[in-house]
Parts: structure tokens; C-alpha cells; sequence
């Protein structure tokens, strides 16, 4: 199963399988040889898988993450990621014993640990030979209570003591995030790929290139005119026998431009050779002292017509071939050595975007190794014709694979309670720290009392201000509201089959039995993004899906019985006396695992959110009737399962009319009221009278989606757009 793509994926159509021109996209998946095998030259090989998760989620482990080759030790080292959350793990892989070894494992403690860099992904890493260290920069994820949060500052591995160090540098670039870094070895300099846009695509350098001198700790921005343009970021290499840095551009034929970057000189020059691979990003890309080559092999090429192309609203195609840069000629060569077999999807579902950029160098046992979490752990000898031939290289038997114990405590350690939200005073809303949610402001929300989050799932241009996240997504995120943070459980993938398609309108609701969150329903963003596993054999119901927060993992259900379509309208609860998942017309039995007809749907716009109200016994929820052009009228309505119908609460109508704008509303247990926005006012549905209450309290900006937060006993709401969270407690005045 699959998990977050991540990076420049910001959603959309993922292509089929090919190459650029259409060449083959590579050779069908190759086993893993157990035993003891020696690796053949000029062929990728493949020798290990990614590790599993420990906690046996479905995931792809490493999505998103660098590697690099560390001598002193002979192991590569890989940090951060998405797996699927942004995680701070540090893993090593030895290519000889093809064993890795989690050194450091996920710590999701909060505050962040401050004895390594954030968790997130897109750590760009490069060994410093003089001190025998790595150092990170660049990396993307949850830093501080903002998210998503860009690095801005670069980290020291130490391997002999095994421990991570800030620089904490003066003058450091901001938003360095997904830039990569190469360290100088002939000017002692850690030098920063060029700059980029905050889309991730269409990419555009300043006129200026980033140096850190390690001996004056301090970044240098160099005016450097004529540097290259339409700058990728697809491969940033330092060629040590040429003393330069080279890096790949996009030349407007979409094939890729080569530029150098000397230090001293603080000089770029484009060079101009025969032959050029395609254009590409994420790519695999490595120095090859033996042969003095710089390689680069496979990412994500353009596909064409778009104008973005590349992994931009899911542009572009997966490519797997290799090419080699000799910069002495200088001359680009394809190379006849295979390619790393990227697992295929379901017929018209078509393939995964592989990023192959954690890739290096192995020094020790001169091969190229590159780690793709679908693809897993590749490796190449590369010689050219005429060179000599190395001693064969042998590599032993894989370790025994490791049993997954499914965890014995929760993955998401709950955190204190919010001393805040438990001290608000009552009838006032109070802005919540956080920043602007992931999943934009339409997505719906609902309350998972295993974990004490706010879970957010996908959406139809779910771009809320500062979201990644913009077009048809199946990202999960959640918000804490004991730390008041948003954390990205799952990141946006196109088309994987590991949880509930893309797109919108989708039903959800917590189930307080058995302690999960059941899905239903939705309308998929493209063809290719349906959530229905290879074998399915029904219809494109969008089939019955299961969340359990506590191990973090999604399981599809097998279920009996027209599952609810997306046009079923989102009007969705649990319904705790009887035990059911209620999707307005249809009814399913999480004990029988069964859909069955629940009467007549409710004839409501689209976004249309119901809460279930105990004492009332059934779904609570504000139906809009247009009273003319612009104008509607607002009256509360219930659904009971036992009746199978909806009906018009009596004495309900005390709501305004009002313009084109959603009543949310969220049912306080202890209080026995619904509350209610409505055009920025709150109003107070008190169920054992039946009638609406004005108390006359603004409602800022909230306008979007609202539940119970039955820890803190309090409302919580997404502001206008996601922009913001609000906390509401209702106290006596106002009941």
C-alpha cells in the first residue's frame, strides 16, 4: 500500500508510464535476490527493499528524503521524510551487508526535539571531507506552530559521536526548502542550489547564490548575474575534479541545461555539449570519482502542453534512465545499463511518481546506490569501456525480515490538556494559534476523541491560505488543539491506492465504539486517483474505508450494499444510539459492515454538515430553502434512522435569512444545545425548550465547519477560508 507523495506534488492528473519521447519507462519489477550475490557491472540491480514502517502502516518510508554516502563509516545516511507524517528519523543502509539500521528514531514529542533538525522532508545533505561530518539544509515540515513550516537554517551531523548540532548561522536565506546543498571541497564552502518559487514548479533563480562558509559560520548571498534561469532544482552536484558545482536547468526545449558554479570566481557558465538528457526534477544525482563522472538517473520529466509539466498539478512522466556528464569534453551520454523497475498501478491507474533523489556515491565500494520507497534500494558499478575492472563485490545474504508488532501504545502520544481552552471564558470565540489549516477552508471537520485531533481529509480546491494542497486532494491532516498545531498525517498523492480517492463532497464521521473514523462516499478528482483496490469488481462507489488514529493506518472494508455516491450530499454523523454510520440517505452497519437505504435524502445544497444531538436522537442539521435571488431561509431539521426520514423540528425557525452563506453547527452534550453561525452571528438551539437564542455574539470569521471538543468541552471552528481556528465555550448567559 501506498502513502504521502509529497514535494512539488500539488495535485491533479498523474500521467501513465513512460519516458521522455516515449521510450519505455523501464524493465518490470525484478525480486530481490536472499542470498549471497555479487553485483554485476554496468546494470542496475536491485538489492534491498525500503525498511517497513515499524508500525506496519501503509506507507512508503523515505518518501521525500536525500541520502548521503558517509565514508568514516561506509554507510549511507538517510534523514527525515514523509512516513507518512513528517518524521525526524535517521536511518543507515550499508550496501555490502544490505542492512539498515534505524539510528534515530520518530520523535513526535512537542515541542520538537532540539537535538536534531525538524521533522519534515527534503533534508538536502553533502559530507564535508575536511570534518568529517554531514551537513543538512533545506529541509520542509512541521518546525514550529505555523505549518507548513520552510528550514532556515543548517545542521552538523557528527557520526563519530553520533550527534546533530545547529550552526545557528547569521544572515541565513529564508524558505530554503527542497534546495540542495554541495560542499565545496576545494574552497571549503557549502554552496546552495539556485533559488525557486513557493509553487515548487515553475522555478526562477535571483540573480544570487547562497554560500555558508563553515569557518566564520555565515551565509553569504553572492550577486551572481547570468546565473542560470528556470531553475529545477533537478540535480546539484560537486565534480571534485573540476572544482565546480554543476547543476542542471531547464532550457526551454525541456531538455536539461548544464551550468557550472566556481566559488572563487563566484562565476556561473552554461556548457554547451552534443547530447542533453531530458529536463527533469527529484532526480537521482551523484559524483562518480572513479570515472569522474557526474550521474544522474531517473525523476520526473515534463509531459507537455500544460505549461507547467514536471510534478506541478501532477504534470509530467516518471522517468528511469541514466546519463552520465563528462565535464572534461565536455559531453552528456545515455547510459546502456538498465533501469530501476518502477511498480506499475492497476490498468488505467497508471504509476507512481518516483522521486530517485536519494542517491550517492559509495566510495568504499565504488557504486552508485539510489533508495526510492516503491522502488526500493538500487545499486550500479558503473565502467566505462576500455577502463579496468574491478574486484568483484559480493554482497551477503539480507538480514531476516523483521516481524511488525502492531503497537502496543498509540502512535500519537495525546498531549496535556489546553490550559487555555479549559480557562476560556464562556460565550466569547478566542483565535486559536496554528496558523492556517491544511485542507482549506471547505474541506469538512469532525472530532476523533481517540486522539483528541480535528481530522481534515481531502477536498475540491482545498487551497486554504498557506496549504500545499490546492486542487482535488486525499491528504489527511489534523489539529491538535491541546498544542495548537496542525500536523500532515497523510501528504497529497495523485493516485495512490492506500486510502480514499482524491476529491470531495466525502462523508466521514467518528465511530466512539470501536474507536475509528469511518469514510463513505465522494467525488474523485480524475480517473486515475480512485481509491478502489486492483481486484474490486463493483462499481465506482468509491467503496468503505476505515481510519484508526490510534495505530495511524487505513484499511479498506469490504462492505455488502450501495455504497453513498458523492452527490449523496455531505450530511453525515454517528449515530450513537443505534450504532450506525449515517450518510443522509444511506445507512451503514460498521457490525455487519452492510449499506442499506435510510429513506429520503435531504434536498440541501452540497455543503450541508449535520451533528448528532443524544438527547433529540438523531442528526441535527440546518436546512437552506431559497426565498428568492440571493437570499435564503435557515431551519433546523432532524434525521432519525429508526423513522428513516427527515422532519421539520418544531418552534425552529428563529434563524434569519440571509444571504449566500452555510450554517455550521456543533451539539455541546454537557449543555444540551446546538450552537450555531450563521452570516458571522451565534445562535444557541436549546433542544429541552426547542427554540433558537440570540445572544448577540459575533462570530469573526467564522464561517466554515465546526465540532465539540468533548476533552475541552468546547466549540471549535475553522475560520473563513481556513485561515484560522476559533474556540467557542457556551456558558449560562448564553444558554
Amino acid at each position: 500500500m501506498r502513502s504521502a507523495i509529497s514535494f512539488a506534488v500539488a495535485l491533479g492528473l498523474a500521467a501513465p508510464a513512460m519516458s521522455f519521447a516515449g521510450e519505455p519507462a523501464g524493465p518490470a519489477a525484478i525480486a530481490v535476490p536472499a542470498g549471497e550475490t555479487t553485483l554485476v557491472e554496468n546494470r542496475w540491480t536491485k538489492i534491498a527493499e525500503v525498511p517497513a514502517d515499524p508500525l506496519g502502516r501503509e506507507l512508503d518510508p523515505g518518501r521525500g528524503a536525500f541520502w548521503c554516502f558517509e565514508p568514516s563509516s561506509g554507510v549511507f545516511l538517510r534523514y527525515g521524510g514523509y512516513t507518512p507524517t513528517e518524521c525526524n528519523a535517521l536511518w543507515s543502509f550499508e550496501l555490502a551487508s544490505r542492512r539498515w539500521e534505524n539510528l534515530l528514531p520518530v520523535d513526535y514529542s512537542w515541542p520538537p526535539p532540539p537535538d536534531r533538525p525538524g521533522a519534515g522532508a527534503w533534508w538536502s545533505m553533502a559530507w564535508d571531507s575536511k570534518r568529517k561530518a554531514v551537513w543538512l539544509c533545506g529541509g520542509v515540515g512541521v518546525a514550529s506552530r505555523k505549518h507548513p513550516e520552510l528550514f532556515n537554517d543548517i545542521w552538523q551531523y557528527d557520526p563519530a559521536r553520533k550527534t546533530f548540532s545547529p550552526a545557528k548561522s547569521k544572515a541565513f536565506p529564508a524558505f530554503s526548502g527542497g534546495c540542495r546543498i554541495v560542499y565545496d571541497s576545494k574552497n571549503d564552502l557549502i554552496i546552495r542550489a539556485p533559488a525557486y518559487d513557493g509553487e515548487w514548479a515553475a522555478m526562477c533563480n535571483r540573480d544570487a547564490t547562497w554560500i555558508y562558509d563553515p569557518n566564520k559560520n555565515t551565509w553569504e548571498g553572492r550577486k551572481t548575474p547570468g546565473s542560470p534561469k528556470n531553475a529545477l532544482c533537478a540535480a546539484f552536484v560537486f565534480d571534485a575534479s573540476a572544482g565546480k558545482a554543476v547543476y542542471l536547468a531547464q532550457g526551454k526545449d525541456h531538455r536539461a541545461e548544464t551550468w557550472t558554479y566556481d566559488a572563487a570566481a563566484n562565476a556561473w557558465a552554461k556548457v554547451e555539449t552534443a547530447e542533453r538528457p531530458p529536463a527533469r526534477v527529484v532526480a537521482g544525482a551523484a559524483y562518480d570519482p572513479e570515472n569522474k563522472l557526474i550521474v544522474i538517473c531517473g525523476g520526473v520529466g515534463h509531459r507537455g502542453g500544460d505549461g507547467y509539466g514536471y510534478l506541478h498539478r501532477g504534470g509530467g512522466v516518471q522517468l528511469t534512465d541514466t546519463w552520465a556528464l563528462d565535464l572534461s569534453k565536455p559531453e552528456w551520454r545515455k547510459l546502456d545499463v538498465g533501469a530501476p523497475a518502477v511498480p506499475k498501478l492497476n490498468g488505467e491507474r497508471g504509476t507512481r511518481f518516483e522521486h530517485f533523489c536519494a542517491m550517492d556515491y559509495d566510495s568504499k565500494n565504488k557504486a552508485l546506490v539510489l533508495s526510492a520507497p516503491t522502488v526500493g534500494v538500487w545499486a550500479l558499478r558503473y565502467r566505462p569501456e576500455g577502463a579496468k575492472a574491478q574486484p568483484e563485490l559480493k554482497l551477503t545474504a539480507l538480514p531476516p525480515a523483521r516481524k511488525i508488532e502492531p503497537p502496543k501504545e498509540p502512535v500519537f502520544r495525546m498531549a496535556p490538556p489546553n490550559r487555555k481552552l479549559l480557562e476560556l471564558p464562556p460565550n466569547t470565540w478566542t483565535k486559536l494559534d496554528g496558523g492556517p489549516c491544511i485542507g482549506g477552508g471547505e474541506v469538512p471537520m469532525i472530532y476523533d476523541e481517540a486522539t483528541g485531533f480535528c481530522l481534515k481529509y481531502g477536498g475540491c480546491n482545498n487551497g486554504g491560505a498557506g496549504s500545499f494542497s490546492s486542487g482535488y486532494g486525499n491528504d489527511l491532516s489534523a489539529y491538535d488543539p491541546a498544542t495548537e498545531r496542525w500536523i500532515a498525517l497523510r501528504w497529497v498523492d495523485p493516485c495512490g491506492p492506500a486510502r480514499p480517492a482524491n476529491g470531495c463532497t466525502r462523508g466521514y464521521c467518528y465511530d466512539p465504539v470501536r474507536k475509528v473514523v469511518w469514510f463513505a462516499g465522494g467525488t474523485a478528482g480524475n480517473s486515475l486517483a480512485w481509491s478502489l483496490p486492483p481486484d474490486f469488481q463493483g462499481s465506482f462507489d468509491n467503496a468503505t474505508w476505515r481510519y484508526d488514529s490510534l495505530r495511524d493506518r487505513f484499511d479498506l472494508v469490504p462492505s455488502k450494499g450501495r455504497t453513498p455516491h458523492g452527490w449523496d450530499r455531505v450530511v453525515c454523523c454517528y449515530d450513537r444510539e443505534r450504532n450506525l454510520f449515517v450518510f443522509n440517505a444511506r445507512l451503514f452497519d460498521p457490525a455487519e459492515a452492510t449499506w442499506a437505504d435510510g429513506g429520503e435524502g435531504l434536498p440541501v445544497m452540497m455543503y450541508t454538515y449535520a451533528c448528532y444531538a443524544s438527547t433529540l436522537k438523531g442528526l441535527f442539521a440546518v436546512r437552506r430553502d431559497k426565498a428568492q435571488e440571493g437570499i435564503w431561509n435557515h431551519k433546523a431539521v432532524l434525521y432519525s434512522a429508526s423513522e428513516k426520514a427527515w422532519k421539520d423540528l418544531p418552534a425552529a425557525t428563529g434563524l434569519p435569512q440571509g444571504k449566500d452563506a452555510r450554517a455550521m453547527t456543533a451539539y455541546d452534550p454537557g449543555n444540551d444545545i446546538v450552537v450555531c453561525v450563521l452570516g458571522g452571528q451565534t445562535f444557541i438551539y436549546d433542544i429541552k425548550a426547542g427554540t433558537w437564542k440570540d445572544p448577540g455574539i459575533k462570530a469573526p470569521d467564522v464561517a466554515e465547519h465546526m465540532v465539540f471538543d468533548t476533552r475541552h468541552k468546547v466549540v471549535l471552528a475553522t475560520g473563513a477560508m481556513g485561515k484560522h481556528m476559533w474556540a467557542f465555550r457556551c456558558g449560562k448567559e448564553g444558554n
